[in-house]
């Protein structure tokens, strides 16, 4: 199978499906904009030596992202999944998110103020790709009037992992020693402890 095709010259793509629609149609930037979280993904993971993270459940978020966007991708997803020819979010992915964010939290400071994007070259990635799957769920909620069985699976996924991936991002650089920089406006920073400070 060749690599180009040059069926996209004109501008136009075709859902799964057959629907052609523009390359620029609101279903094509939602999951575009998932598959560019997904890149961002296998960023972390290869800056991950030390596997602080968790390969299996990072690179298992990324098996959701093509499943998600699968169904993006599709004219009838509905359809296409009751047939078996795209697959459907496994149940409780949602509450593994959820778990997975629970026993972070358990290892981190309390927040007592927004953090600056930043930290170690896997923590500032990670604050990258929560910045990538926000836009996501920008994207998808614009679809959500025309195809509202979004709202029960493929947006709070998104939401949660966003949710996740700032956590991750905290606990990353909280095991790497890098302290969190808070965005402390009218107020000196010296005053703020931060993660490493002494108690």
């Amino acid at each position: 199978m060749k690599i180009y095709t040059r069926r996209g010259d004109t501008g136009r793509t075709k859902l799964f499906g057959g629907l052609e629609v523009s390359k620029h149609d609101a279903r094509v930037a939602a999951y575009g904009t998932l598959d560019e979280l997904n890149a961002c993904l296998g960023v972390v993971l290869a800056l991950d030596q030390d596997d602080e993270l968790g390969t299996a459940d990072l690179s298992r978020v990324q098996e959701d992202l093509f499943v998600l966007g699968s169904r993006l991708a599709s004219a009838r997803p509905e359809r296409e999944i009751e047939r078996g020819t795209i697959p459907a979010l496994e149940p409780n992915r949602i509450r593994d998110l959820e778990e997975w964010i629970d026993r972070l939290d358990e290892e981190l400071p309390p927040l007592t103020a927004f953090v600056l994007p930043g930290g170690c070259s896997a923590g500032a990635q990670l604050h990258v790709a929560r910045t990538v799957c926000r836009r996501g769920e920008r994207k998808v909620t614009a679809l959500v009037e025309a195809d509202p069985a979004l709202s029960r699976t493929v947006i709070p996924y998104i939401n949660r992992l966003s949710d996740l991936l700032f956590t991750l991002a905290r606990a990353v650089n909280l095991r790497a020693g890098r302290p969190e920089t808070m965005w402390l406006p009218g107020r000196p920073r010296e005053s703020v402890p931060t993660p490493t400070d002494e108690v």
